[in-house]
């Protein structure tokens, strides 16, 4: 920086200081502007447009000026002499005149001292323009501010959730359905980037995205409206599906300033589609059963019939009956998928009964205590003693169970922990099985009910969980599942309380 640089600089600082000081005023006259002038030191508003003004005192006022009696309730002093007004407060450092005659003007310039500073009468004409300024500015700012308050009504009333973004993403603003859906406070969610707050890690590549690209990226790209379906999972391992609509605005240059990103709840939605899906699936299924009793398994028969007829032949030499031994060992498999497909289609009557849950979970792990010590899981049960009984089928209800734990010590071929546990939750008796697998994916987390579904080879028809849900269904109960990748899986069964009733009446 130069001397002569370096010497502007100091000054503008000097002037800065002075100003934040302020500056207590002495006014000469009572002319015109002496209403403004009264207003702009009285009015603590305006000290965001003004410096501070102290109005100290007032000299050679018009005797009959009724404004007088304002400046005396303000605290100002009276003087007959401008003289004596500046011997009295030798704090001034503003003087205003408003005698409204030029060789008063003439005269306070030549005899002020370098100190203090001149306002004439014509030069206080700005100061009345800055006032109104002042008082249009605050207008504006009031009508400002009931006009965002209505928007924010609006848009606080709207059960979608909607943000305000800048080009980079990051939050500037959103509605109460974002705090209330995050349970946080706004302060702690403006600033944060949109892939932040919804558990998204990148934003190039849109994760959480249905097969389609980040919404946000797309306007940004192509300056267009854009919508995508995100699959998001929230702390406690649920799956909420959500429909993203994100829309440009425009600055008054044509140029893309901000993203308008408004993000609509479709789970349950989804989850209805997903059960008409479902029937319409077991519908097919039911068609298909009929199809394979009559004209798939007759043929089988006939296979496994004749390969077992070979098998009897003692001429057979050892080649050829390995290879009729695998004709007749995929028929038998086969069978069996075809009878489990025969099985899920059948309509299940479950018989409406008191169940033990205890007892049932109970009978469940005898089965695979011995499995559970080969693969070095270990056991953790929590069930009250004296539970609550459940309304249902107990054999059923125990197939629902086996397929549960079957699957949760699947999941953990390396050891770990299975856990069972029973409660009762408001008008539901309530069974959860948890694992500390490897949990299950977003991609396949909407599919693993769906029939003939499995991630295991050589596994079945995969028709466990689908069955499972097919009779909790039939039974009046629900299933849940809960999931976080690499910290395993929560499965809860709920079932109907048994009502207490009279025993001729169950």
């Amino acid at each position: 920086m130069s001397q002569e640089e370096d010497f502007l600089h100091q000054e503008q600082l000097c002037i800065l200081e002075e100003v934040e000081k302020g500056f207590n005023i002495g006014i000469i006259g009572t002319g015109t502007g002496f209403e403004s002038i009264l207003q702009l030191t009285r009015n603590p508003d305006l000290e965001e447009f003004f410096p501070r003004l102290n109005l100290v005192a007032l000299s050679q006022p018009y005797s009959r000026d009724r404004r007088l009696r304002k400046a005396l309730e303000m605290g100002v002093k009276l003087y007959e002499s401008h003289h004596d007004m500046l011997k009295a407060h030798p704090e001034i450092n503003l003087v205003i005149e408003l005698t409204d005659k030029q060789h008063m003007v003439k005269k306070l310039r030549k005899s002020l001292p370098a100190n203090i500073s001149m306002v004439d009468h014509n030069a206080a004409t700005f100061l009345c323009g800055m006032l109104i300024m002042a008082e249009v500015s605050n207008k504006c700012r009031l009508n400002l501010k009931q006009q965002r308050a209505l928007f924010e009504a609006v848009t606080d009333q709207i059960q979608d959730d909607i943000l305000l973004l800048n080009t980079s993403g990051v939050i500037q603003d959103v509605n109460m359905g974002v705090v209330k859906r995050m349970d946080r406070k706004k302060e702690d969610i403006i600033g944060k980037h949109c892939w932040e707050l919804f558990a998204c890690s990148d934003a190039s590549s849109g994760p959480g995205f249905n097969g389609t690209e980040c919404p946000f990226r797309t306007t940004m790209e192509e300056h267009r409206p854009a919508e995508a379906m995100q699959t998001w999972v929230d702390e406690q391992g649920r799956a909420h599906y959500f429909r993203i609509y994100t829309y440009p605005v425009f600055d008054a240059a044509g140029q893309l300033s901000r993203v308008v990103e408004m993000r609509r709840d479709i789970t349950v939605r989804t989850e209805m589609e997903k059960r008409l899906q479902q029937s319409e699936k077991l519908a097919a299924i039911g068609e298909l059963s009929t199809y394979i009793a009559h004209e798939i398994r007759n043929p089988l028969f006939a296979i496994g019939g004749f390969a077992n007829a070979v098998l009897r032949n003692p001429d057979l030499d050892a080649v050829s009956r390995d290879k009729v031994n695998i004709i007749l060992q995929e028929s038998k498999r086969l069978d069996r998928i075809l009878k489990s497909i025969i099985n899920f289609a059948r309509p299940t009557e479950p018989v409406q009964q008191e169940v033990d849950v205890n007892g049932v979970v109970q009978e469940v792990m005898q089965l695979f205590n011995l499995t559970c010590k080969e693969q070095d899981v270990s056991i953790e049960m929590e069930m009250p003693p004296n539970m609550a009984k459940a309304r249902g089928d107990p054999e059923l209800l125990k197939q629902c169970i086996i397929n549960l734990v079957k699957n949760a010590l699947e999941a953990m071929p390396e050891g770990g922990t299975l856990g069972l546990e029973t409660f009762v939750e408001w008008e539901f008796v309530v069974i959860e099985v948890s694992d500390t697998g490897k949990g299950i994916s977003k991609e396949i987390r909407d599919k693993i009910f769906n029939p003939f579904y499995s991630t295991k080879e050589n596994s079945g028809a995969g028709l466990g969980l689908a069955m499972t849900k097919k009779i909790l269904d039939d039974m009046g109960g629900k299933i849940d599942v809960l999931s976080l990748e690499g910290q395993g899986t929560s499965i809860t069964i709920r079932l109907p309380l048994f009502p207490a009733m009279p025993e001729d009446e169950k």
